[in-house]
């Protein structure tokens, strides 16, 4: 008798427990028999667990789909942060014999109107299947060795799924998916919103804006004033009173899923780290001032227990945020070097949280970092390290900055692929007048420039808060997006084409047998937008409303060289509007094919197949 009443009460408990959200329907839990542990009295603040089971979806898991499950126990602990009270994990077996485990992590749902926090919390596991079948999930606990019965669970297949974001393995310079096709990310950073209560909104109206228009990547912060779960007002190994944060940044990743909108997720901002460039230091829980472990910023890569602490905090952001398809890479940093970390006590830092890292991250997704200035031989070429960023504000023009910029970084690592992360006139908000019409410019040429000089895909705009949107810019994304729309760039080399008047130049990505050029009027570019502007103001006061307008080129020609020799056919494309034009058919004889270019006074696309 006594065994039936601790069941039935402890049926009751896993009752009240916090339930998987919808639409994941949840089963009855297998059949737990109670171990001969005391109940936990009611005001007790910590109790060893006696029970264990899961709450898994009846039906509509799919392979490379979101599998969340409710774990229910009558444990509690103190801070259910720390793995050393309660190390919490399900390992899922797939039909194939081959076991992947993952954290659970602590969850407080919130009401989505008012962001209120709703019912008590409760414990989740997320977990991506990569193949269809019937999958085993047991929760396990380390603390009292203890199991839950395990479950089934049948993944059906999805012939839509892509997987999950590697590099490309026909040319590891590009992205692509586990099922073989490409990825170019065309995005830009849309890092913080403008307050909590406005993360939703604002994510909900420019993850759709980047959808609608064809792109495909948000670079977001978990900043200490965003979406960062620990901070200050937590201090260190505790992320209770930022459950919200983390809430929101839930949100963020379902709505990135549903607009298809792949994440790069950047876990420490230079600030936090940081006592001249953006300085956060005075706030950080790791700074003795405020309880912490650290007298002085850069030891936070070499003191064991600022690493231990940043450890419990990775296990965490892995377990519930590492499941998903559309995180598109980790980003250790943004710009580390403003924290003043030396290079050589910050690669074996990266290197081995990314080791780290890696242990909760069964799926491999790629990591990187940022540095305000990009070429750090040590961190490049660390083999924990995916791929190359920089950032430029150098208001160079693109088409020849990029190109320089590719040379520079392949001779670190030759082998990487290059993202411009961060891309613009300044980092502090584009200024008025001149600099917003130039900045046009600037922003069109960092689109088209990037992969036609070599990167991995378009530069990522910074000021996406205070430009990009405001400016309603979003269709130059939809423009990029449909010139490229079913290319592969990775059996592609990028090049130039011969142009008839030194007027314009082109760029090309081609083989023997495909190319994609960008023809640009040399005077298309920042500076001669900020001379024109200065000229046309003279001494009087600003034009708000003045409008760049280069001289139209007409009669050029381009020359490509290396197509095998036959027919072609050639389409233009108008980068401005987005619209293809003429097509034409034209022959490559003796390695060269030569067309003549349509009037123009910014820039044109062509797109030469068999």
């Amino acid at each position: 008798m006594l065994k039936i009443l601790r069941l039935l009460l402890f049926l009751v408990m896993l009752s009240a427990c916090a339930a998987p959200p919808t639409p994941t329907a949840v089963t009855a839990l297998p059949a737990v028999t109670p171990t001969p542990t005391p109940h936990c009295p009611a005001a007790s603040a910590t109790c060893p667990a006696s029970q264990l089971g899961l709450a898994v979806p009846t039906a509509g898991a799919k392979a490379f789909g979101r599998l969340e499950l409710g774990i229910l126990t009558d444990g509690k602990w103190a801070n259910p942060f720390d793995p050393a009270q309660v190390d919490l994990q399900v390992r899922f077996t797939g039909p194939d014999g081959k076991s992947s485990q993952v954290p659970a992590f602590w969850y407080q749902d919130f009401d989505p109107t008012t962001l209120a926090p709703q019912g008590g919390g409760g414990w989740r596991a997320r977990f991506t299947p990569t193949q269809a079948g019937a999958w085993q999930a047991q929760a396990l606990l380390a603390q009292g060795n203890l199991t839950s019965a395990p479950v089934t669970i049948i993944v059906a297949a999805d012939p839509q799924a892509k997987g999950f974001v590697q590099l490309n393995p026909a040319n590891s310079h590009y992205f692509g998916f586990a099922d073989g096709s490409s990825f170019v990310p065309i995005g830009l950073n849309l890092a913080w919103a403008d307050s909590l209560t406005q993360t939703v909104p604002e994510y909900t109206r420019w993850l759709g804006s980047l959808s609608q228009n064809g792109g495909n990547l948000a670079r977001v912060w978990m900043a200490s004033w965003s979406l960062g779960i620990e901070w200050k007002d937590t201090g260190l190994g505790d992320y209770s009173k930022r459950q919200e944060q983390a809430w929101l940044l839930d949100q963020v990743f379902n709505l990135a899923e549903q607009d298809n909108v792949y994440i790069l997720l950047s876990l420490l901002n230079h600030g936090v780290f940081s006592t001249s460039v953006n300085p956060e230091w005075g706030d950080n829980p790791y700074n003795t001032a405020n309880g912490g472990m650290l007298s002085e910023p850069t030891a936070f890569v070499t003191d064991p227990a600022a690493r231990a602490m940043f450890e419990r905090r990775v296990r965490y952001i892995a377990a519930r945020w590492g499941y998903s398809t559309h995180l598109f890479a980790w980003e250790w940093w943004n710009e580390v070097n403003f924290t003043g970390i030396a290079d050589e006590t910050l690669q074996p830092w990266t290197a081995d949280m990314t080791r780290y890292l890696q242990r909760f991250d069964p799926y491999g997704h790629l990591v990187t970092t940022s540095f305000s200035e990009g070429r750090r031989d040590p961190l490049w070429k660390t083999p924990e390290v995916s791929f190359m960023q920089q950032h430029d504000y150098s208001n160079l023009d693109p088409a020849v900055e990029f190109a320089d910029a590719l040379s520079a970084f392949r001779k670190i690592s030759p082998n990487k692929p290059l993202l411009m992360g961060e891309h613009g006139l300044n980092a502090t908000g584009e200024p008025a007048n001149v600099s917003q019409e130039a900045a046009k410019v600037h922003f069109h040429n960092g689109l088209w420039a990037a992969p036609f000089t070599g990167w991995a895909g378009p530069a990522l705009a910074w000021n996406w808060n205070d430009f990009v949107d405001p400016q309603g810019l979003w269709p130059q994304y939809k423009a990029l997006a449909t010139f490229l729309a079913g290319e592969d760039l990775a059996p592609l080399k990028a090049g130039k084409a011969g142009v008839s008047d030194k007027a314009a130049i082109a760029l090309s990505l081609q083989n023997t047998t495909h190319a994609l050029i960008w023809v640009r009027s040399q005077e298309f570019e920042i500076a001669r937008a900020i001379l024109g502007y200065e000229k046309a103001k003279g001494a009087g006061p600003a034009l708000p409303d003045w409008t760049f307008t280069p001289s139209t080129l007409s009669g050029l020609a381009i020359t490509v060289s290396g197509l095998t020799d036959g027919p072609y056919m050639a389409r233009w494309f108008d980068p401005q509007t987005g619209q293809w034009l003429a097509q034409t058919s034209v022959t490559s004889a003796g390695g060269k094919l030569t067309l003549t270019v349509p009037d123009f006074s910014r820039d044109l696309a062509l797109q030469i197949k068999q």
